[in-house]
């Protein structure tokens, strides 16, 4: 089985000004492990051995956190944030790593007390449906996302500031209506256009997302950098 390569360039975390220098979009990743159901965050479309190493330390329970497979064929791409802005793609990436800091670190005791157990005392699933870290992920990017909101961090314009999120599957982002709408109306939610379930055919749709994400940009940029005609009185 291929595993993921370690490459530090890959790894890193990335400001803004690299990002788009280097051609990125201004996206935020949410890939799934398909053994356990840990959810890891990226700034760049794929996962690195570095990635799941520096993410899933060991913790107190080694069961309840075995570290994740670095197989490539058992990461998914669970949904891809399109912030149409890097500074603010910057953000919310680094919100998502703190809210993970407290749930599997700082306040992973009171974590826990929320998350529907087994029998064993372990955190519930069935067979490899495993959804609990999943939606705590999906939880928290809903929540990062409205504290920008409300911190003037994204700015209420509809024309200019709309956020476009792309999942795998329409269930994963749970009930729209009572979640999502009343709280980020700005918020367009789409679905991944899989052709298949390979990782090869995967990075070439998260490919073809990032593309329409950097034209879409290169238009808006074009438009706002004209200099309006002003005749000469």
């Amino acid at each position: 089985m291929n595993k993921l390569k370690v490459s530090t360039a890959s790894s890193r975390f990335r400001p803004a000004t690299w990002l788009k220098k280097s051609g990125y979009a201004p996206h935020v990743y949410l890939f799934r492990n398909l053994e356990q159901g840990q959810v890891l965050y990226s700034q760049l479309p794929q996962v690195t051995n570095h990635m799941i190493e520096k993410t899933f330390k060991k913790k107190v329970d080694s069961w309840m956190y075995k570290k994740p497979s670095t197989r490539r064929d058992l990461w998914k791409c669970m949904c891809v944030v399109n912030m149409k802005d890097y500074d603010d793609g910057v953000l919310l990436f680094q919100n998502l790593q703190r809210l993970r800091f407290l749930r599997d670190f700082a306040q992973l005791d009171k974590a826990n007390e929320f998350r529907k157990k087994d029998s064993n005392g372990h955190v519930w699933y069935s067979g490899k449906f495993r959804p609990t870290f999943a939606q705590e992920a999906v939880a928290d990017l809903r929540e990062s996302l409205i504290k920008m909101q409300k911190h003037d961090k994204i700015e209420q314009e509809k024309d200019t500031n709309e956020i476009d999120i792309y999942w795998e599957d329409p269930w994963r982002m749970g009930d729209l209506d009572k979640y999502w709408t009343p709280v980020l109306s700005n918020v367009n939610h789409k679905l991944i256009n899989n052709s298949g379930n390979t990782a090869r055919e995967e990075s070439v749709i998260l490919k073809e997302i990032s593309t329409q994400t950097l034209n879409e940009l290169s238009i808006s940029s074009s438009s706002s950098s004209k200099v309006p005609f002003s005749p000469v009185l």
